[in-house]
């Protein structure tokens, strides 16, 4: 398991109370406690709020030095995008950069909305916005299936850059890893699973984030179909980084928790098949 990132979008969530957190832990210990459960996390606050070095060390700190962090880009840089983006990234690479020293970052993580088309000015700003991030870990999360194509896979291997692979419904323009081929770029196998919940991805949502188009649990048969792909992307040199999204009523932590068990099982019992996830997430 010293190979797999295993762990949860996102921490801060007091309805986790009594589901995974116990019912009398004070907030302010909650990622202590997570670190003693898993060995990863995926930062999303910082899509809101950009971060500063010394938030980042608090991070550090309260972890104990056990957890490694993808951090979600700021949203100045992927959805509200103007001429003074250079200066955000700078701010923002500053933040992260210690993290990074201490071999602890694990993706800077670039989620680019629906509206981010395949356009020659959108190409031109990735391309840019990737060369200024030189040096640190990238993935880039599509949100929009014109993306999905082979030309993008190659540029992305040749920066080093990891494409997400999402698992969520199968909707029009959503670039779907259940049915759109989607390679594991770069050094990583980025694994972002925000449930299947397709009646409520698109519905008008007045809960906080948005947050009742990811409530979903998976199942044990669903989880079970990622299992040989995580271990296939070993074999070809890649470290997966499985994050769960389906953070409402706990689902995320729970589902995390039987993957990691799932994982160690297999470890103990069965060889790992084998399968090619250079250009696909799974033959």
């Amino acid at each position: 398991m010293t190979d797999i990132l295993i762990g949860t979008s996102g921490y801060d969530y007091p309805e986790w109370k009594g589901v995974f957190y116990p019912e009398d832990l004070p907030r302010k210990d909650f990622l202590s406690y997570y670190a003693t459960q898993f060995n990863t996390v995926e930062l999303n606050n910082t899509f809101y709020n950009m971060p500063t070095a010394e938030r980042m060390q608090n991070f550090y700190d309260r972890s104990g030095g056990n957890l490694f962090f993808s951090v979600k880009a700021n949203r100045l840089l992927t959805h509200d995008i103007d001429r003074n983006w250079q200066t955000v990234a700078e701010d923002f690479k500053n933040a992260v950069q210690p993290l990074n020293d201490k071999g602890l970052l694990s993706a800077v993580l670039f989620q680019l909305p629906q509206s981010f088309h395949y356009t020659k000015e959108n190409r031109f700003y990735l391309s840019s916005l990737l060369q200024n991030f030189e040096g640190f870990p990238c993935a880039i999360e599509f949100r929009h299936r014109e993306w999905i194509k082979e030309s993008v896979f190659e540029g992305l291997d040749k920066r080093g850059t990891g494409i997400v692979f999402c698992d969520m419904p199968q909707l029009k323009n959503l670039p779907d890893g259940q049915t759109f081929a989607t390679p594991f770029t770069g050094n990583t196998a980025y694994i972002r699973l925000h449930g299947r919940n397709a009646d409520a991805w698109y519905a008008k949502d007045d809960s906080p984030n948005g947050s009742s188009r990811y409530d979903y649990e998976y199942s044990e048969s669903e989880l079970k179909e990622f299992v040989p792909v995580i271990k296939a992307a070993i074999v070809e040199g890649k470290r997966p980084q499985v994050f769960f999204n389906n953070h409402p009523k706990g689902n995320g932590s729970k589902n995390a928790k039987a993957m990691m068990e799932m994982m160690r099982e297999r470890e103990q019992n069965m060889a790992v098949p084998a399968v090619n996830c250079s250009r696909t997430f799974c033959t």
